[in-house]
Formats: C-alpha cells, sequence, structure tokens
C-alpha cells in the first residue's frame, strides 16, 4: 500500500510539473501565479514525499535493497 501512495505522490509532483511548465509558455502575470502556485505543490509535495519514505522505513513497511557486502573484488 506504501508504495502506491509513493507512486501516486510521484505521479502528482510531475503533473504539478506540467502546469508549471503551462505557465511559463502562458507568460505574464497569469502564467506567474500558476507557476508560483505549481513550484510550492512541488516543494510541498516532496517534503510530504521524503517524510513518508522516512516515517515507512522506519516503521518497517518498505525495506531498502540488501547491498552485497562480502562481494569479491576484482584484481588489477
Amino acid at each position: 500500500m506504501t508504495e502506491f501512495v509513493i507512486i501516486l505522490i510521484i505521479i502528482a509532483i510531475l503533473v504539478a510539473l506540467g502546469f508549471g511548465l503551462i505557465g511559463m509558455v502562458k507568460g505574464g502575470k497569469e502564467g506567474s501565479d500558476k507557476m508560483f502556485k505549481s513550484l510550492v505543490t512541488r516543494v510541498s509535495l516532496s517534503v510530504l514525499l521524503f517524510i513518508l519514505v522516512l516515517f515507512s522505513g522506519y516503521m518497517g513497511w518498505i525495506e531498502p535493497n540488501i547491498i552485497m557486502v562480502d562481494a569479491p573484488i576484482a584484481q588489477k
């Protein structure tokens, strides 16, 4: 379930990025306002995503990938 929420937040960030692009192309006062709202939305969603990933890792809902520590190192 957590992975689904994370993917939804990433999609929402990309949609906000698209709205910012539309505002940039539109230009003027209205476009500037649209870009600013898009920026606020992206930053807020990014902070929310970061906190969600940290909390999910702390609660054990998601686990990091396992790195092979004992893997042999290539000799020259």
